[in-house]
């Protein structure tokens, strides 16, 4: 007894749909353009003088949350296009036609974001997000927690170490 496939990626067996990884995306974009428009007001104010190191670490640390972001939208992309055509196209170019013809139902996760092909002998195998997406969006999420945790303790260490000012009176 073999179900037919289901004609859209947002299909998912948590609920999630197209439409509100659109709203994600959408959210991403504008805090990706915010983030970087941080990033360069940040380094037009310190032009004439020397950054510390809490500042470089803050920058890199924008950097990779922007990386991370950048990663998530161009996968979920890949996701969020799918349609029944593309879905057994996908389905074919990571595997075969022939285990693509077995394919009975699709699913898509969004974190970590996958599109999987589930055949009906119970097996399933991943399709359509680049294989590099998930572990540099992860690598990248990391660096942006280091770096920042980083900035945020050198600039308090800097802060107090540095000389206080007291007005007599």
């Amino acid at each position: 007894m073999n179900e037919a496939p289901s004609s859209l990626a947002s299909d998912s067996p948590d609920g999630l749909n197209s439409i509100l990884l659109l709203f994600i995306c959408l959210i991403g974009v504008i805090t990706f353009c915010t983030l970087i428009a941080l990033l360069g007001s940040g380094m037009a104010k310190r032009r004439g003088r020397r950054k510390t190191r809490a500042e470089w670490f803050g920058g890199i640390a924008l950097l990779s949350v922007c990386a991370t972001i950048a990663l998530y939208i161009w996968g979920a992309l890949h996701v969020m296009f799918m349609e029944s055509d593309t879905m057994r196209e996908a389905c074919a170019k990571a595997r075969s036609p022939e285990k693509a013809a077995q394919v009975d139902r699709y699913s898509a996760r969004y974190l970590p974001l996958r599109f999987t092909c589930r055949i009906d002998e119970g097996g399933s195998y991943d399709a359509a997000v680049p294989g590099y997406v998930n572990p540099a969006m992860g690598i990248a999420f990391v660096l942006a927690i280091a770096t920042g945790a980083v900035s945020v303790v050198t600039r308090d260490q800097n802060r107090s170490t540095s000389p206080t000012v007291t007005r007599g009176r």
